[in-house]
């Protein structure tokens, strides 16, 4: 364990692959003049939120390629975000994380979809792998999986310092319960993210690093205000870095992964819960 820097890139979601593509590798630059060993882009950053029909199986490939370029040139890990990918005649929502050389060193599907949408075309994770590394033990989760402490917990479980949760999360969008626009956060900013992420630091005893998309990513259907609010969390303090508002932006935070060995010396709770989940 030691010293790790992370960046966490507040990203505003174009409709081109393409634009994605060049931006994020501006990303990369500003991570690496920023001295991170690790950046970590939102979810669906490269495409936006897809439908079965729009669905193009170039995009993956050329995306891990472009990734693995960057990678290795800007000598940086990453998780990159997540991209729909079709594996065995299953359509999921994947997110890799790649080292420093440009390899892919695993990957995580999403655990919980978003019935109205995704649901309806993509197939669920089950798993929650941890990838041992030079810069830490890595847990991903995405997304709406913030809503589950049970995913965080088995990160845990499997050994995680550090879990990066990659999101596209809207502060208001036509796609959501309207109950939930009109009744609960017309007037207001949605509360979960800020509560969710540290409490899942605290509970679990880890590093979580929350990264969202920003600005606003309109579609046919649907509208979407993105939250923003990418943040880091640690244990004992909760939420230690906020970008507090929904424009592009980078986070950089220096964290010291002891901390992690500290709350568990502390805390024991991975200790005590150990015989509550089963292993993934």
């Amino acid at each position: 364990m030691g010293k790790v820097r992370i960046c966490a890139a507040q990203f505003a979601v174009e409709r081109e692959f393409s634009k994605n593509l060049y931006k994020s590798e501006h990303f990369m630059k500003r991570a690496q003049k920023n001295k991170c060993n690790i950046i970590c882009f939102p979810e669906a950053f490269l495409t936006g939120p897809l439908s079965k029909r729009n669905y193009d199986g170039n995009i993956p490939k050329k995306a891990k390629k472009a990734f693995s370029d960057y990678c290795k040139n800007y000598n940086m890990f990453c998780v990159m975000g997540s991209i729909i990918e079709k594996i065995k005649g299953d359509y999921c929502s994947i997110s890799c994380l790649f080292d420093n050389k440009g390899d892919i060193i695993g990957s995580c599907k999403k655990s919980h979809l978003v019935l109205k949408s995704e649901g309806k075309w993509l197939k669920a994770g089950n798993d929650a792998p941890v990838f041992k590394t030079k810069i830490g033990d890595i847990g991903i989760q995405i997304c709406r999986d913030l809503l589950y402490p049970e995913i965080t917990r088995k990160l845990m479980l499997n050994g995680a310092e550090l879990v990066f949760c990659p999101s596209f999360w809207a502060e208001k969008s036509t796609s959501y319960n309207t109950l939930y626009n009109n009744k609960y956060f017309k007037n207001t900013k949605p509360k979960e993210v800020d509560f969710l992420v540290s409490a899942r630091a605290i509970e679990s005893e880890i590093v979580f690093v929350y990264v969202n998309a920003a600005g606003n990513y309109n579609q046919k259907n649907s509208k979407s205000k993105l939250l923003g609010r990418t943040q880091i969390a640690l244990p004992f303090y909760g939420a230690a870095s906020r970008l507090n508002h929904n424009k592009e932006g980078l986070l950089v935070k220096e964290v010291n992964l002891n901390i992690v060995k500290d709350a568990r010396k502390i805390y024991k709770i991975k200790e005590d819960i150990k015989d509550y989940y089963n292993k993934a």
